[in-house]
């Protein structure tokens, strides 16, 4: 993969990194512009929001009984990023690059250095859905510390709005060292595996100027 210039990549960096004010110690607010509408798992809660109606924010969900600091049932965020200025934009499409993929990568390279233990990394593949461009991988890290000391995996991808770019996550964290040992190298049953990445497809933009009312709404967090 051909690689960004350094003044591009701060950049990009940069316009993740902005934005993060917390509103109302991680309730819900209404958001403004584009955004991403799914269908979060069945059973599964808003946990925390944080960030700018119009600009930068991000949402989680976890299984109904389970906490944000120990989840094990099931983790997913979704991000929004302001996209960075045009002239950096025009100088990656120059060098006929994709964009979520720059943005793929740098996670994935970053998690490798992140990761205590042996960390296992999937293909990173490059889609449209729903008319969206997608970059998705994702991975296993074994030892992840106290919060996940049997491993935690993820599927993770980037998708490239109108007005935005946005990050997917599904978590997962094995409960046992049983768990742990099953279901190998990425520790996630076949049909759960399939559930996620098949909801990713799923994926379409709303709320922005020209697209659809977006059908999901964030509830008050619980």
């Amino acid at each position: 993969m051909k690689t960004v210039s350094k003044v591009a990549l701060a950049a990009i960096i940069s316009c993740m990194l902005a934005g993060s004010v917390a509103a109302a110690d991680g309730d819900s607010f209404a958001v403004q512009g584009e955004r991403l509408d799914f269908e979060p798992p069945a059973g599964w809660r808003l946990a925390w929001m944080e960030g700018e109606a119009d600009g930068n924010y991000y949402v989680e969900y976890i299984p109904q009984d389970e906490t944000i600091e120990s989840w094990r049932g099931g983790y997913l965020l979704v991000r929004r990023f302001k996209y960075p200025d045009p002239e950096i934009l025009q100088q990656i499409r120059d060098q006929k690059m994709n964009f979520a993929a720059i943005l793929l990568q740098k996670f994935m390279e970053d998690a490798q250095k992140a990761c205590p233990g042996k960390n296992a990394q999937m293909v990173q593949r490059i889609n449209t859905f729903n008319g969206i461009p997608f970059a998705v991988s994702g991975g296993f890290c074994d030892a992840y510390g106290p919060a996940a000391p049997h491993g935690e995996g993820a599927f993770i991808a980037y998708a490239e709005g109108r007005d935005y770019f946005f990050q997917i996550q599904y978590g997962w964290r094995p409960a046992t060292v049983e768990q742990r040992a099953m279901n190998l190298p990425w520790r996630l049953a076949p049909e759960k595996a399939a559930q996620y990445l098949n909801a990713m497809k799923k994926y379409t933009l709303c709320g922005g100027a020209g697209q659809a009312a977006c059908k999901l709404s964030y509830a008050v967090k619980q």
